[in-house]
């Protein structure tokens, strides 16, 4: 079995945990069906779970006119027409190997950042404090990309979750980088994360990155980075530390729609409309956005 096949063989997006958790968020009902022998989840008629599904199975999607997502074993970068949004996973290896494949530019972040010291915390159901503390991280951040946010709840449920955890790193017992993970055999996925913005100068995103790799390394994980918009900054930051970055496909396929609507993100007003929306309805926005990583 090839390390495309291996990372999907057991994947957490399909179980019920993963599917509960999507309809709490969601406040929507949860639909467990029989599709062309792959038993999947839905939410009205949008499956959650993103997956390697075969050719048959998408082609059921499509008939009975099922959204979802699916992940190519095709590299996105060099395909003709790469898809806009990509999935990234680092490879269960060791982490000598995992340190030969960083890029020039991760490993001169890596090296700055060692001028600070910092811990790596990793915490199973947190707190309410601790968990206040990331959401304001993470509100503070979406402000800074002029984005939508999720509501205070979705880290509540998202860190109550059985198969979840805070990966943290801090520095002078403050955190200045965080990941809301999932683990589930042999795989972790890493969701929402983001860092301090006191403490860039630290790269705080780089050790992030590099202790989440060792953990994984020590654990025989693989890790799962994710939806992503390619050629986007973070997309080029995740390359540099060694992940492979895979062609997705969507149905309904509205890449040539987001394509038009990303430089409008750019605008302040679309920001704060954004967020108005996040408030009043974080229900809709939150399963707008399904699915996601």
């Amino acid at each position: 079995m090839d390390d495309f096949a291996q990372s999907f063989e057991h994947n957490f997006y399909l179980t019920d945990e993963y599917a509960r958790f999507c309809s709490t968020i969601t406040n929507i009902p949860l639909k467990k069906r029989a599709v062309a022998g792959q038993v999947i989840h839905t939410l009205r008629n949008k499956n959650v779970a993103i997956s390697n599904y075969s050719d048959d199975l998408c082609r059921e999607f499509k008939r009975q006119k099922i959204t979802h997502l699916r992940v190519t074993p095709e590299f996105n970068d060099p395909a003709p027409r790469p898809s806009l949004m990509e999935y990234s996973i680092f490879h269960k290896t060791t982490y000598d190997e995992a340190f030969k494949k960083y890029r020039t530019s991760f490993f001169h972040g890596l090296r700055e950042g060692r001028k600070f010291p910092h811990q790596v915390r990793v915490v199973r159901r947190p707190d309410g404090r601790l968990v206040g503390d990331i959401y304001r991280i993470y509100t503070d951040q979406m402000k800074r990309h002029n984005s939508y946010h999720f509501p205070l709840s979705f880290f509540e449920t998202f860190l109550a979750s059985p198969s979840a955890l805070l990966f943290l790193i801090e520095y002078q017992q403050q955190v200045i980088a965080y990941f809301c993970c999932f683990e589930h055999h042999d795989n972790i996925y890493a969701s929402i994360g983001g860092g301090n913005p006191r403490y860039f100068s630290h790269k705080s995103s780089n050790k992030l990155y590099d202790e989440l790799i060792r953990y994984a390394c020590q654990n025989g994980l693989n890790i799962h980075l994710g939806i992503g918009e390619h050629a986007a900054g973070y997309q080029k930051f995740k390359r540099n530390a060694g992940l492979s970055c895979y062609r997705v496909e969507r149905f309904p396929d509205d890449d040539n729609v987001l394509r038009l609507s990303i430089p409008f993100l750019k605008f302040r007003l679309t920001g704060k409309v954004l967020d108005a929306a996040s408030s009043l309805f974080p229900h809709l926005v939150t399963y707008i956005s399904m699915p996601f990583t």
